[in-house]
């Protein structure tokens, strides 16, 4: 039997409570962090715009630069909803840099927003309705562009093609993307107007 006028025993057992209070302040400390944590992941992220996410992805960041000289930073932000086509970074890098610069320059805006034009479709269409349309389509059918020019949209191994008036062709890579005021599918072409 333990002598408790034993000052050892005494200060054995008083670390021994002590050890347990600590351990529960811990626990109710950690579960404290867990709270705030599941707090936090249970409230709801706000729908980007169109135009913050593509400001603000780095995959966008071409498309970006050539937006960001147009007034299409008010459109993607206010208007809408809008079906974007939205170039990737490598289907831009495809054209000459000469071109490049020449579609940054103001004199060239109305050049560079015909371009810009070719890739946006008033309204949501998602991958799905893409797929839809050209089942009961006969295997292609055109969509609309906001320019007037029409895009004709294609299956092949499963895969969306989009081939522009001048014949060229993209494959959709990532689809429904959602914004506040559209929606984006990425391609990998630039889509051009029939000058």
């Amino acid at each position: 039997m333990m002598n408790f006028k034993n000052p050892v025993h005494i200060l054995i057992i008083f670390s021994f409570l002590l050890c347990i209070s600590c351990a529960e302040t811990k626990k109710e400390n950690t579960n404290d962090k867990l709270l705030a944590q599941a707090d936090v992941l249970s409230k709801e992220e706000k729908t980007p715009t169109i135009i913050e996410l593509i400001s603000t992805d780095i995959g966008f960041e071409k498309l970006n630069e050539l937006i960001q000289t147009t007034d299409f930073t008010t459109k993607f932000e206010k208007e809408g909803p809008y079906t974007i086509f939205a170039p990737l970074n490598g289907a831009i890098n495809k054209l000459s840099p000469k071109m490049l610069d020449d579609l940054k320059k103001p004199e060239n805006a109305a050049e560079l927003t015909k371009i810009i034009n070719c890739h946006i479709i008033p309204g949501l269409i998602n991958k799905q309705d893409i797929i839809t349309a050209i089942n009961e389509n006969g295997g292609s059918v055109k969509l609309k562009t906001l320019g007037g020019t029409k895009l004709i949209a294609s299956m092949k191994s499963g895969r969306i093609y989009l081939i522009d008036k001048t014949g060229n062709a993209g494959r959709l890579m990532v689809n429904d993307i959602e914004a506040t005021n559209g929606i984006i599918h990425t391609i990998e072409s630039v889509m051009m107007p029939k000058n």
